[in-house]
This record gives C-alpha cells, structure tokens and sequence, in this order.
C-alpha cells in the first residue's frame, strides 16, 4: 500500500512519535523510507554569511539527529535515506514528496497555543493541504 515513505523528522518528541509509527508502516508494508530534516534560514539576511552560517549550524544539528534516528532502524532492520534541506518546512515537505514521488508523509505535531496556531499555522497544516498524496499526522 505505502511502497515510499516519507518521514518528516526535527528529533522534537513529537517526531519521535512519528519515527515509532514509521517503522511500524516500514515493518508492515515493506516500504523504502526517506527521513527528512527541514533547516530553517533567516529569509532577511544581511550578508550571504549570514546565510552560509545558519546552513551550517542546522546541518550539524540535524546530521547528528539523524544519525541518531537511521541508528535506531538500523537496530529494527530497516534501511533509510537521509536528507537535510532548507526552506520553510511545510513547502520543503511537500515538495521532497512530489520530487521522491512518496506514497505517504509522517510527521509529528506539537501542542501550539490556539492563537498561534490560528495566526501562523503550524506545519502539519500547511503538509495536510498543500501535499498530494496521503499525510499522517501522530501526536
């Protein structure tokens, strides 16, 4: 049913959960996973370093993150591809989705206020509307 699986993973525990499911549907419908990290950069930078900078403090955050998630489906059997990107999470997403041609995205959700929900959104929202195949939100 889900032959690709992308797993949208920041190593917050809401990703975590999804990482637990994942390899449920991993285990279940023998499908090839793809985890992806999403670093934000500052959109206004002043200097191009700027930029280069926070590159490169998300690429060590998130390579040792997962590093830590693929080590965990190593431990299951399973094998994964890992990719660091940088945008606006929701659009990098949905756009890795189309580009990988996914069956299925899994994402965590973390507990925003109603307001900051209402006025920002929240990633999994902008996911669930924009991506054109199946999204599993887990709490």
């Amino acid at each position: 049913m889900f032959n690709k699986i992308l797993l949208a993973y920041d190593g917050s525990e809401g990703s975590k959960n999804a990482l637990e499911k994942t390899i449920e549907l991993v285990l279940k419908f023998n499908s090839e996973l793809y985890i992806l990290s999403v670093g934000r950069i500052p959109e206004y930078a002043e200097v191009i370093s700027e930029t280069e900078e926070a590159k490169e403090q998300a690429y060590k955050y998130y390579d040792k993150i997962l590093a830590e998630a693929s080590k965990k489906l190593e431990e299951k059997g399973i094998k994964s591809n890992t990719l660091i990107k940088y945008g606006k999470p929701g659009k990098v997403i949905v756009d890795v989705a189309e580009e990988l041609k996914v069956d299925l995205i899994v994402l965590g959700t973390r507990k925003h206020s109603p307001l900051a929900r209402r006025l920002l959104g929240t990633t999994a929202d902008k996911v669930v509307d924009t991506a054109n195949c199946s999204v599993l939100v887990i709490r």
